[in-house]
């Protein structure tokens, strides 16, 4: 089996346009492209202003985004998938864990590890889990 691409799906709860904004800033990303419900005339949300799929590209690599179609916060109770982000440079690791953990919460700090990486896993303010790497030269 080879695959091919992996590509995170982010899903929110009415706030999917915000937190594109703000992967968009941090990962200096840029959008592909965002539908709300409205826009596809899908009628599963009291919110027709909620995203139904968006697009972010990073340096080549996708994530995708969504609102889920209502108030069902069941995506939100377990942190068991985490998306892995390694990075070229300390300064970018930095950067980054410093715009993630504010108002997330910090479940390993940055920091050099015993197998030789600068690493931190983070929880960011939309309740996505983030491990962070770095690995020396």
């Amino acid at each position: 089996m080879v695959i091919k691409q992996v590509t995170p799906y982010l899903y929110f709860n009415g706030t999917c346009e915000e937190a594109l904004a703000f992967y968009s800033e941090a990962l200096d990303g840029s959008v592909r492209e965002s539908q709300t419900y409205g826009d596809a005339g899908v009628d599963a949300s009291e919110d027709p202003n909620r995203i139904i799929h968006a697009q972010l590209e990073v340096n080549g690599h996708l994530f995708m985004f969504s609102d889920i179609p209502n108030d069902d916060d069941s995506l939100h109770k377990n942190h068991n998938i985490y998306i892995v982000l390694e990075f070229e440079t300390e300064e970018q690791i930095n950067e980054v864990y410093n715009i993630f953990k504010e108002d997330g919460q910090v479940q390993m700090e940055l920091g050099q590890t015993f197998w030789g990486q600068t690493y931190a896993k983070v929880i960011d303010k939309f309740g996505i889990g983030w491990d962070l790497t770095y690995t020396h030269q």
